[in-house]
């Protein structure tokens, strides 16, 4: 099943504002919006993406709601709404569309993006996306953070919940590690009892089949004396 294009919902000014690339001194916003949309419709065709661009619209402006192209679609709100609030229900249609991003740095619009599990990228790093070389790839990727990394959208409040029961549940379950010692060893459960009597038996057996110890005088060593050694070391690491 093929992946859908990814389609983006951009925030024109503020992109304007996050650059000197689109607007020089002296130039008019006009200039700027050209600069811009020109930008966008090259960089549409070659990472194969559609574009809306939203702008705020004005008195002089209002009486031209859109124009279109073949990557880029031009949206001017009308008074008394701004391009935030276009964005915001361009978002709220679409909520969890995976193939969708928004792009601005404005904190509402990123918070309204998140809301609705939509990707956001803010437009000092899409700047990169922009001029920089295109992923080849079917599948839509989150963009890229200043340090490398890939920019995710954060996780709402009921997912963080559902990974914390999680990970607790999969502490709960997990194998306890034997505790270590001072010296850095770990310490050995408790011998059970019936390990305890098995072991003493090995011992008796043992002691009756060799040969008689001597002390260092010479004198025989008594088997049942070194025995009952070993049963009290025993029996004094079973009751640990």
């Amino acid at each position: 099943m093929a992946t859908k294009r990814e389609y983006l919902l951009i925030d024109g000014y503020n992109l304007i504002k996050a650059s000197q690339l689109f607007q020089g001194r002296g130039d008019t916003l006009e200039r700027a919006r050209n600069r811009l949309q020109q930008a966008l419709a090259a960089y549409g065709r070659r990472a194969d993406k559609n574009i809306t661009l939203y702008y705020d619209g004005t008195g002089e402006s209002s009486s031209a709601a859109s124009a279109s192209g073949p990557h880029v679609t031009i949206e001017f709100s009308r008074y008394p709404q701004q391009a935030d609030d276009l964005i915001a229900q361009a978002v709220a249609q679409k909520h969890g569309a995976k193939w969708l991003r928004v792009i601005s740095s404005d904190r509402a619009v990123q918070r309204s993006a998140t809301r609705h599990k939509i990707r956001s990228t803010c437009s000092e790093d899409f700047l990169d996306e922009l001029t920089g070389p295109i992923q080849e790839s079917n599948e839509s990727t989150p963009a890229p953070g200043r340090d490398g990394t890939e920019s995710h959208p954060p996780l709402d409040p009921d997912e963080l919940d559902r990974w914390e029961k999680l990970f607790h549940k999969g502490a709960d379950q997990a194998p306890k590690a034997p505790a270590s010692t001072r010296d850095g060893t770990e310490s050995h459960p408790p011998l059970d009892p019936d390990d305890l009597d098995q072991w003493e038996a090995l011992f008796r057996k043992e002691a009756d089949e060799a040969p008689p110890a001597t002390d260092r005088d010479g004198a025989e060593a008594r088997p049942s004396d070194e025995l009952d050694r070993w049963e009290a070391l025993f029996r004094k690491k079973a009751d640990r």
